[in-house]
């Protein structure tokens, strides 16, 4: 006998109109997405470097290396703006452009960028020796700021294959020999140019057929290509100088207004609230190179939000941590009076989701090669934070210029904010560019903060 539900073969079936309805489909569990997993590695890599780098350094302070560690930030600091005064942006450009800009930027690094930090190596170390450095020691210190440029077009070219395992092999595992020279008594001079060069041969081996020391990639160098270099990254190059400057403004200005022991303790503050950025900024590079991977046609890339939804979130939990423990960071770490190194910390970490914010919709607008608009968000907080540093700093000297940091990157996070609010308004033009659907920037904040699917991106 045949139940109520059962047909004959090939008969017609009647079902009727309010039957029971099929069970709920089981939602899977929200599993750790590959964008969340190389953002974690990224970051993790970031903040590993930074202890290493600091375990460096500390070594050779109880060797007694302070000439060396002077020299050290001396060189570097002076390099780094000469890196940014002749080609800033051109990691960026080389991260998230095309073949023939990253043509281009190769072209221009060996025809203009290393040309002028070999001059400005000779210039720097002529005026410092007169202070009593020593040439060799400028030299070495020379070679590995050099080699740190260079490196950040080798792990752009790790990056955009989605290689951060690798990168963090080649970033900390260099540190490590260094260390051991370090322990042994060597000089820190001499062990960072062993790093150098253990990272640069590591990263040419991962790399492979692409690496720089190719026949074909030689063969692809041209002066023209290195001047059509600087017309190709115009903008990324403002938007390097805004982003040097918001970043330097204050320091610099409190340099000039108090004692060295005052800008010793807030240097030393202040370098914690870099590292942290540095930290959060290596995470939201990830969505960078999905943006460029999906938009360059270089493979699928289950980037979502959830990259930047983990940046966002770990900056909330960095700034609530560093807000309480402020007292036990200024006090038991870093050896600071408790009272106003702890005020200084608390602002800056204040800061720190605001700035994240502000990095992740510029970021985007990099991913899709909107630099304009990234350059003028950029523009928009040095612009801010130029008049706050030099109304806050003579007055209240650095926590002045916590405050001014804190300010700058609030407003910027506010405008901003106004804009996403008014998507058709000429503000939201301005900084996001026509809301037409076409690879843009502008639902970035959205989307991080509401709910979306997974695998769902938008430009």
């Amino acid at each position: 006998m045949r139940g109520a539900g059962d047909t004959q073969p090939g008969s017609f079936r009647w079902s009727p109109p309010f039957g029971e309805a099929p069970p709920p489909r089981r939602r899977r569990p929200r599993q750790i997405t590959s964008s969340t997993r190389h953002s974690l590695v990224a970051s993790s890599t970031n903040l590993l470097n930074g202890l290493l780098n600091a375990a460096l350094l500390a070594w050779s302070a109880r060797h007694g290396q302070t000439d060396e560690i002077a020299a050290y930030v001396a060189v570097t600091a002076a390099l780094s703006l000469v890196a940014i005064v002749v080609a800033g942006g051109s990691p960026l450009l080389y991260i998230s452009g095309d073949a023939e800009q990253r043509r281009a930027v190769r072209s221009q690094w060996v025809f203009v960028t290393l040309p002028c930090l070999l001059l400005g190596t000779v210039a720097i170390g002529s005026l410092y020796s007169r202070s009593g450095y020593e040439w060799p020691t400028m030299l070495s210190i020379a070679l590995v700021a050099i080699g740190n440029h260079h490196a950040n077009f080798q792990l752009g070219d790790l990056a955009r294959e989605l290689r951060f395992v690798s990168t963090a092999v080649v970033v900390c595992g260099c540190k490590i020999p260094a260390l051991v020279l370090i322990a042994l008594g060597g000089h820190l001079s001499s062990a960072l140019l062993t790093a150098a060069l253990i990272q640069f041969l590591a990263a040419e081996a991962f790399l492979g057929r692409r690496s720089w020391l190719r026949p074909r990639f030689l063969a692809e160098l041209s002066p023209r290509r290195a001047f059509s270099a600087f017309r190709m990254n115009r903008h990324l190059f403002t938007y390097s100088i805004a982003e040097y400057w918001g970043g330097r403004m204050t320091t610099v200005l409190l340099s000039l207004l108090v004692t060295p022991q005052v800008m010793g303790a807030f240097g030393a503050v202040f370098s914690v609230y870099q590292a942290q950025t540095g930290v959060l900024t290596a995470a939201l590079r990830v969505s960078l190179v999905g943006r460029v991977r999906r938009r360059q046609g270089l493979g699928n890339v289950n980037e979502g939000r959830q990259g930047e939804r983990f940046a966002l979130l770990g900056a909330l939990v960095i700034a609530v941590v560093s807000a309480v423990a402020a007292p036990w960071i200024v006090g038991d770490l870093l050896r600071l009076p408790p009272h106003g190194p702890a005020l200084w910390l608390v602002l800056l970490a204040v800061a720190l989701p605001f700035l994240t914010l502000v990095r992740a919709v510029t970021l985007n607008q990099i991913g899709d090669a909107r630099y304009r608009q990234a350059t003028r968000i950029m523009l928009l907080n040095a612009a801010l934070i130029t008049p706050l540093a030099l109304a806050a700093v003579p007055l209240a000297g650095p926590t002045g210029a916590a405050t001014a940091t804190l300010a700058a990157e609030v407003l910027t996070g506010a405008v901003l904010g106004l804009a996403l609010l008014r998507r058709q308004g000429r503000l939201s033009t301005w900084f996001f560019g026509p809301a037409d659907g076409s690879a843009t920037g502008l639902p970035a904040v959205p989307q991080m903060i509401g709910a979306s699917a997974p695998g769902e991106t938008r430009g």
